[in-house]
């Protein structure tokens, strides 16, 4: 179970749902918990009667906890100022809405969420990298509404689209205009709650009172009644033209542009406003209308939207007459589509009332197929194709009963204080030489405050310490089912220092590591890399070659699994870089033992990788850091070129380690947070394979400059002379004259 944050722009009991609510509902059906944030107000209030309603309801809203909706559901009004997108109002609103955000997800126990969000400015409140993954959905061109601050969306959209992980869109045309900002930028078009509208086709479903009133044929439309969305000037017309029909509209007027006038068309005898209905209404409503009807406008916002009520209309079985926005030419075979024009319109619909048009079963065939819960389910798939979701499902949190956030700050100071003594404790025995009592407390800790991941990795150390791994194990578990936590998993993987001092004593560990089934699967593999330098480290032929069968089964999984090639997660979690940390950790295995052939086929994989790999496609960030490992692994085959004197080969080999060299020379990565210096290594690594090229070229013998290659291929910091002649003496073909390599040697 994955924790979503969904950063929405339309507050949760709006009358007419939208994307918003209802892919928060999708995500908890695939078994997520989702903390639905309502909207932080995008655009100024106006002085107008709805948008003072607006600001009373919130500011009630505000003064509640967040309050649970559906199971595993909650909904959150943030307190904030509404259009505060600037200034001092900017940076109180920034205060207000990251301090309350915090303290909500303590109180709900969520764990290293995902964000999902829909609005644009979402960097101008909150840190993207403070999120486990983040989502950009955009379902509209937002600052092509009235009265939004178009320029200031325009620059928040763009410097989102370039900090999330992946941008999501519903509309061809979106896709079109921010592809080139996120080159994670997928299409999934809108789609239906079809179940809820399916109603329609029951013939007991009653017809709503009003609409008995009305003389059929009844053309209905359901939605937003906006000038900038709707042609109502071409509606009106064809309304005049048309007053056999009558027209039924359902919805709010001038909800979002207040430019809206519907006086002279809701004057026509033929017009029936009917206000705003309850959506669980709204079957009804199709169920007893012979067409439903789109009439939009052409304009930027159209050309970027995909009309969710499409899919609605064609789940209710009602025969639907659009205008011909892109989104929707896609779909022409399932409904009647025409230019914005009444004259068009008219036609359309003649012959939708005559039965002409796409067939019954053919709309509702097309319905069924996009689905919310179809369409989750496929933005989830890509979500974990980019590694972006758990490894595994998380067991979910006991439920908090407290009633408020403070409420909820208070239970975790108390629970800290209530492991202090604990801690002390076990301290003070530790330094009265007490081993087995120290010990004791902390398991007496453990199960009596279970909550405490604090407590619970101190005491997972002192298990290792002790050498009781299964014990180890359960309490790793625990932090990772049950708290999201794996930090001190990581410390022992990645940190040399906190591992046991005993070489038998690490591959206990990390065979114990390797042998579960609840941990993270990227760090049971790392555990099997570790394991081979261990093997590597005390010379154990025995375990080099269980070493090297593990590894060759990550190599297989990884370099057949998609999601290697475009994985978003970071640094270690990355798959393309642990599949070059195999590479790397299987060429010092092959070279110790000795096996050329399996080393040649380790230099032909890297050789297919880096053809195959986009640097661009993965986490950047990661895509630098993994340099050092596959300038060594993409050197394999300058190793065979110069064994072989194979020109051909040292050239293929080249051209591959100049486009790496090229990349992380981009500006864009002077400030990577690598410790190592890449850059460096990669020059000095290009700078010895040309003059290895050159000795080739020139027919002659290459020990001195294979001699620093060598050097670099496989050492992480300065040998000394026994580990030297230790290197050296891998390569039985290579030989130095014995004064050159005493010289050497010397210096």
């Amino acid at each position: 179970m994955a924790d979503f944050v969904v950063l929405a722009t339309a507050d949760w009991d709006h009358p007419l749902w939208t994307n918003k609510q209802h892919t928060a509902l999708s995500l908890v059906e695939n078994g997520h918990r989702v903390l639905y944030v309502e909207s932080l107000g995008l655009r100024p209030p106006r002085a107008s009667t709805s948008d003072g309603l607006r600001i009373v309801r919130r500011i009630q809203r505000m003064l509640r906890p967040p309050r649970q909706v559906r199971r595993n559901l909650w909904v959150w009004s943030p307190a904030v100022l509404p259009g505060g997108t600037q200034g001092r109002a900017l940076a109180l609103n920034r205060g207000l809405f990251r301090t309350g955000l915090a303290c909500v997800l303590r109180l709900l126990h969520f764990h290293n969420p995902l964000l999902w969000t829909y609005n644009p400015l979402t960097r101008l409140y909150l840190a993207i990298h403070d999120f486990s993954a983040s989502v950009y959905h955009c379902v509209d061109s937002i600052q092509d509404q009235p009265g939004m601050p178009s320029a200031l969306i325009e620059r928040g959209e763009r410097d989102l689209c370039a900090s999330v992980n992946v941008v999501l869109t519903t509309a061809p045309e979106l896709q079109r205009r921010l592809e080139p900002l996120n080159p994670h930028t997928h299409f999934f078009g809108n789609v239906a709650d079809a179940s809820h509208f399916r109603q329609a086709l029951e013939s007991a479903l009653p017809c709503p009172d009003d609409l008995t009133r009305v003389p059929s044929p009844r053309l209905l439309f359901v939605g937003a009644l906006d000038a900038y969305k709707l042609d109502l000037e071409m509606l009106e017309a064809l309304i005049r033209n048309t007053p056999q029909w009558s027209y039924v509209l359902v919805g709010p007027v001038a909800e979002c542009d207040p430019s809206t006038d519907l006086s002279s068309v809701l004057a026509l005898s033929n017009v029936y406003g009917m206000g705003v209905r309850p959506y669980r209404e709204l079957p009804a409503w199709l169920a007893h209308s012979d067409v439903a009807l789109l009439p939009l406008r052409l304009n930027d916002y159209t050309r970027q939207m995909f009309p969710m009520k499409f899919f609605e209309y064609l789940a209710s079985g009602c025969p639907t007459v659009a205008t011909e926005i892109p989104s929707l030419q896609s779909h022409r075979d399932v409904a009647l589509l025409c230019p914005p024009a009444a004259v068009e319109f008219e036609v359309a619909i003649q012959q939708a009332l005559e039965g002409g048009g796409p067939s019954l079963a053919l709309r509702l065939q097309r319905a069924s197929q996009h689905t919310y819960h179809q369409r989750t389910q496929r933005m989830l798939e890509t979500l974990k194709l980019l590694g972006l979701l758990p490894d595994r499902l998380l067991a979910c949190a006991s439920p908090i009963r407290s009633h408020a956030a403070w409420a909820g700050l208070l239970n975790s100071v108390l629970q800290r204080l209530i492991a202090l003594p604990f801690s002390v404790g076990d301290q003070m025995l530790l330094a009265l030489k007490c081993p087995r009592w120290s010990t004791a407390v902390l398991r007496f800790g453990g199960r009596s405050i279970p909550w405490n991941t604090r407590l619970l990795e101190r005491l997972v150390r002192r298990e290792v310490a002790l050498r009781r791994w299964d014990e180890a194990m359960v309490l790793f578990a625990e932090l990772w089912c049950r708290h999201g936590t794996i930090t001190v998993l990581h410390r022992f993987l990645f940190r040399r220092g906190a591992r046991p001092v005993g070489v038998e004593d690490q591959i206990a560990l990390f065979e114990a590591i390797g042998r579960t089934t609840v941990l993270p699967l990227v760090d049971r593999r790392y555990s099997q890399i570790v394991l081979a330098h261990r093997a590597l480290q005390s010379r154990d032929g025995e375990r080099m070659g269980q070493a090297v069968l593990s590894l060759d089964q990550i190599v297989l999984a990884l370099e057949q699994d998609l999601g290697t090639w475009v994985c978003q997660r970071p640094n270690r979690a990355n798959r393309a870089k642990q599949l070059v940390s195999c590479y790397a950790t299987l060429l010092r295995l092959h070279l110790w033992q000795g096996n050329w052939n399996a080393l040649a086929k380790v230099g032909q994989r890297a050789a297919s990788f880096m053809d195959r790999f986009d640097p661009a496609k993965i986490d950047q960030a990661t895509s630098y850091r993994m340099t050092r490992n596959l300038f060594r692994v993409l050197s394999i085959d300058i190793i065979f070129a110069s064994k072989n004197q194979d020109l051909a080969l040292f050239s293929s080999a080249k051209k591959r380690l100049d486009r790496q060299l090229l990349y992380c020379q981009d500006p864009r990565h002077a400030e990577n947070p690598a410790q190592e210096n890449h850059r460096g290594f990669a020059a000095d690594m290009i700078k010895v394979i040309d003059e290895i090229g050159a000795d080739l070229q020139g027919n002659r013998n290459c020990s001195g400059s294979f001699y620093e290659f060598i050097l670099l291929l496989l050492c992480d910091k300065s040998p000394d002379s026994s580990e030297i002649a230790e290197y050296l003496g891998l390569f039985p073909w290579y030989s130095l004259d014995e004064v050159e390599q005493s010289s050497r040697l010397d210096d």
